[in-house]
């Protein structure tokens, strides 16, 4: 019995992908090794993900940034941008 059906990333415009953004990523998108159910088998889908770049008010935010450091930190993340800043620089 699936108890997620997906899940929504929050990012922040300044800082873009921190540390524990790529831990959440890892335990989303690759199966859990560990087999300690009962029966279960332990595994997993990899969830389907939308991630929200929030704090877009910020002086100092940067959404091209935020952009880029998904595609190069979150392993086989291929972000699609829905909607655009209008402030963009």
């Amino acid at each position: 019995v699936a108890v997620l059906d997906g899940a929504v990333l929050v990012l922040d415009a300044v800082a873009g992908v921190q540390a524990q953004t790529e831990t959440v990523w890892r335990s989303m998108t690759q199966p859990s090794s560990s087999g300690g159910g009962s029966g279960s088998g332990g595994g997993h889908e990899p969830l389907p993900c939308l991630a929200l770049i929030n704090k877009m008010d910020k002086p100092s935010c940067d959404f091209r940034n935020a952009m880029e450091t998904i595609r190069q930190k979150l392993v086989g993340a291929n972000p699609v941008p829905i909607q655009l800043p209008l402030f963009l620089k």
